[in-house]
């Protein structure tokens, strides 16, 4: 047989050797002829090894561990980058041009909604105030008195009107100038911390340049931008884990699936909200999303580790069976595999639940090889 086995190689390399290297598909024919070679000769070997087994009474049965085939829930998961953001995060800007008088919070302090940031100087508004004041009340009585000669039919009615628009005008110029003044004091629009205070007392400050930026954590979300590929795969409701620091896990759902796809990168947006409080968290923190993308119920899975494969590229396993002489032995067992994830692998053919796989040991074993059971 030994004599066989290395002709036929020669043969057949002798009858591939003439191709040129340039040929790729002679090459490829070259390659499958050896595989071919090369399985007739493990069989041939396994064959007398099965032979030698039998004869040799002082072999002895190779240990291996089985693994029960169950039932269960399978899930897969994709990766991607996420930015945490917050709807209560916000810099802010004085609504009124004025030199900023005092400063009444610290970086660092809690405040809570309608409390006050900063002042300005409102010393002009006040004496714009008092001058309107004065005008204010000269209208007021010149209206009064056009009114009661208006009211006996007394004079003209443009001078009634002239003297009611007089004070109307005056009266509305008075009520701006007290909202700006009630403006010069900048309030915070939320709870939160104050994380930055940008300008510094006897500075001016207006609308252009941020005085504070004010941040509460309560209340995260998470925003990242998914392939288009995975479109159709994911929805609203789907699980997904957020991985802090590559460390720390937040389990969560997709709150909010995008229906536009962004033609630069040909990805959509999703958002998860972050209802656990992690301290190390903070808005614009980088995160690893973990989306659910597949569920399975019900099936067959399987350690990925205990599933090889032949020299034609197909799947298999080794099986836990005893032959005639109630022997137990390792059968090689084809399987058709469906998808793969964090080293478990659904198996849609080939195996049933119930059966018994080799996991340790199934790299040394062939088939029909007698085995001996162990839990190490």
């Amino acid at each position: 047989m030994k004599i066989f086995s290395l002709g036929l190689v020669a043969v057949t390399v002798a009858a591939c050797g003439g191709a040129p290297e340039g040929d790729l598909e002679k090459l490829k024919a070259k390659r499958d002829s050896l595989k071919g070679v090369r399985t007739e000769l493990d069989d041939r070997i396994l064959a007398l090894e099965r032979e030698i087994a039998e004869k040799d009474s002082t072999t002895e049965d190779k240990l291996v561990t089985g693994i029960e085939i169950g039932k269960d829930t399978f899930r897969h998961f994709f990766e991607v980058y996420g930015n945490v953001q917050s709807d209560k995060s916000a810099t802010i800007y004085a609504e009124n041009s004025g030199v900023l008088k005092s400063i009444d919070v610290k970086e660092g302090q809690s405040v809570k909604k309608g409390q006050r940031l900063v002042t300005q100087d409102v010393e002009l508004i006040d004496r714009n105030m008092a001058e309107v004041k004065t005008q204010l009340d000269l209208a007021e009585t010149l209206y009064e008195k056009q009114k009661r000669l208006w009211d006996q039919n007394i004079g003209s009615e443009v001078q009634f009107l002239e003297a009611k628009n007089r004070k109307e005008s005056l009266e509305n110029s008075l009520a701006t100038l007290r909202e700006q003044r009630q403006k010069s004091s900048v309030v915070a629009p939320f709870d939160g911390v104050v994380d930055k205070v940008f300008p510094k007392v006897g500075e001016l400050v207006g609308m252009s340049a941020p005085i504070v930026r004010l941040v509460n954590i309560d209340e995260l979300y998470v925003n990242a931008d998914v392939s288009e590929r995975y479109m159709g795969d994911i929805a609203k409701g789907d699980s997904v884990l957020v991985i802090v620091n590559r460390k720390d896990t937040i389990k969560s759902a997709i709150t909010r699936v995008g229906d536009y796809i962004n033609q630069a990168n040909r990805s959509f947006e999703i958002r998860v909200d972050i209802a656990e409080k992690v301290a190390v968290l903070r808005p614009n923190s980088l995160v690893v999303l973990k989306v659910n993308d597949y569920t399975e119920e019900g099936a067959i899975v399987i350690p990925s580790s205990v599933i090889m494969q032949d020299g034609s590229g197909k799947d298999y396993v080794f099986t836990l069976q005893t032959d005639e002489h109630n022997d137990l032995v390792a059968r090689k067992t084809p399987i058709q595999t469906g998808p793969s994830h964090l080293g478990k692998t659904v198996v849609n053919q080939g195996v049933n639940e119930g059966d018994e796989l080799i996991d340790k040991g199934s790299r040394k074993v062939r088939d029909g090889d007698k085995v001996k059971k162990t839990t190490v």
